[in-house]
Formats: C-alpha cells, structure tokens, sequence
C-alpha cells in the first residue's frame, strides 16, 4: 500500500468514519426483532449476575458494554477468556448468564469454555458474526450481525466490526435499563464521583437554611427592613404577615423602588415587596436549576418541599462554589 502524504491524513481518516457510519446502517436493517426480544429477555430473567465472556478486541468491547449495564442498574462484570479458563470460572453460578461477544465465533479460548459452562448448566446469550458458528449453535439466544468489510484498507483490522458490536451491546444495556423502569436519580446513585457525579447534586444538598434566612415584618418600613436583611447578607428577606410569608424583597427590589423615588422611611416594606416569585424543589438537580438560573438571569431562588413549605434559598454562589458549574 502506497504511503499517504501528509495532507492525505484527514481524507483517510474521514473514509474510515463514513465506511463504519456505512457498517452501523447496515447492522441496524438487518437486526431481526424476534432474536433481539429474546436476548433481552434471557438478560431480564437472569436471576444472578450478567457476566461477559471474551478476549481479544472483542473482549475490550464486552468489558465496556458490561460497565455499562451495571451503571445502568444491572449487576455485570468481565471475565477474560485466558483467565477463566485459569480459575476464573468458579465466579460464576448456575443463576448467571454468560455473553459472548466474537465476531468469528470461533474463538479457541471462548470454545474451550464451553463445555464447563455447560456442564454447570449456565444459559449462554452471543454476539456473533456467523450464525452457524460454533459458539451460535451453544448458545441459548444469539444475535448475528455480519460486516461485509472492515473499515482499513487492508480489511484486516476489527474495526467496523468491532463498532458493530458496541452499538449492540448499547442496544440491548439502554433497552433492558428503561423496561425496568431505571430512573436518572438511579443513575446518579451509580456516579457519585466526578463531574457526573455533581451532575446528580440536588438543590436541598447545598441550600442555604430556611432558619438562616432574615424573616421581615411585612408592617414595618423599607429602611428597617433592609437592616435586618443587610445584616444576613443573602440578598434577600423573607417578609411576613402575620404567620405566612406573603413575598420577598431582593436588592433588584431596593434598586426599583430608589429609582421610583420611593420613601424609603415611610413606606411599608409589605408595599413592595415581591408578592409572585420563583421558587425550585428541594430535590431539583442543582445542575437543571443552574440552566434556569442563567437562561432568566435570577441569581438566587427560593426552595420549596413537596407541601409547598419554603425550606431553604440555593444561590449561583452555592452552585458555583460546589463546582456544579
């Protein structure tokens, strides 16, 4: 093969990407419902752990697609083939399922196993190229997905096929997940760390307090108000009447009312206040009210629990300084 020129890269590369966008096409047509619904199914019912067999380039697929089903709520892990046949295949029990993912099907290392994983009665699913392979005709459900080329030049290295099979196992890890009702706040519970963990903060995890928060007297001027909410330094009070919090008075209110050339001593602060204002839940994704927060230009919002109680203020400093954002 002749040895492209440097400004030969990008075009080769780009090749590459379209000739595996081509690969993926062709997979998506030819997947057949029927097989498809019961793989997953065999996945569903497994009462134990869903464990992935393989080696090779296959293998770095299967070790991906299972840490994807366990952020995904099911309990996975990988076993490499070479090591399994080493002692590595007393992890796994009857009540497991074992995937196979290679594209030959004919893999020395993943064949020599299955006689031991017969023997100990454990239900087998694969990912395979060639339906009559070895390792199809073992399996208790199969899918084929065939590739007429690879990707390289050369038609040697896995790659589209490769591709292909990640695509799958994305398939059926997002199918299995949201059939089982998997929520984001279960997700989260996955990802604590990391900047996807503070993706999942809720607003009630960095709050300022709703005992911390200035509370006004709704009958009281403007100037005496503000004395009580300048000394929080919150940027806002609270204002009552009575024994309910009727609205909030906010710096952006003060200014208004000096441009209106309001009478700061003798106005009633219940006068001006804010009686309609925005306000979050407490389990809000800090994360979501951060993007309102920006969108509106608010700086500071009120927190309310599930029986409309405040409990609390969240600030773009709180989110800021939690490096939400």
């Amino acid at each position: 093969m002749k040895k492209p020129k440097k400004n030969d890269f990008f075009k080769l590369g780009k090749r590459v990407i379209d000739n595996e966008i081509e690969a993926l096409r062709s997979i998506s047509s030819q997947i057949v419902k029927s097989e498809f619904n019961k793989i997953c199914l065999e996945l569903e019912n497994t009462k134990g752990n869903i464990i992935f067999l393989g080696i090779g380039k296959s293998g770095k697929v299967s070790e991906k697609i299972s840490s994807t089903l366990s952020s995904l709520g099911r309990p996975s892990f990988y076993i490499n083939a070479a090591e399994a046949s080493h002692g590595d295949l007393g992890a796994i029990t009857s009540k497991d399922m074992v995937i196979i993912f290679s594209y030959s099907g004919e893999t020395e290392e993943l064949v020599d196993l299955l006689p031991n994983l017969n023997s100990k009665n454990i239900k087998i699913c694969s990912v395979t190229g060639n339906d009559k392979s070895t390792i199809a005709l073992s399996s208790d459900a199969h899918l084929s997905i065939k590739i007429e080329n690879e990707a390289d030049p050369l038609n040697l290295a896995p790659t589209s096929s490769t591709t292909a099979m990640m695509m799958i196992g994305d398939a059926i890890s997002v199918a299995l997940s949201s059939l089982s009702g998997f929520k984001r706040s279960d997700f989260g519970r996955n990802h604590p760390g990391g900047s996807l963990g503070k993706s999942f903060i809720k607003v009630k995890e960095i709050m300022i307090n709703e005992r911390d928060l200035p509370y006004v007297d709704g009958n009281i001027s403007i100037i005496k108000a503000m004395e009580t909410i300048s000394k929080k330094g919150y940027g806002l009070g609270l204002i009552k009447i009575g024994r309910s919090v009727s609205g909030i008075f906010t710096d952006g209110d003060l200014r208004r009312v000096i441009n209106n050339d309001v009478d700061l001593s003798s106005t009633l602060i219940k006068k001006v206040m804010t009686k309609k204002f925005k306000f979050v839940g407490e389990t809000d994704y800090v994360l979501d009210v951060s993007r309102v927060m920006e969108n509106q230009k608010i700086y500071s919002l009120i927190v309310k629990d599930s029986k409309n109680k405040i409990t609390g203020l969240i600030r773009m400093h709180e989110i800021l300084s939690a490096k939400i954002i």
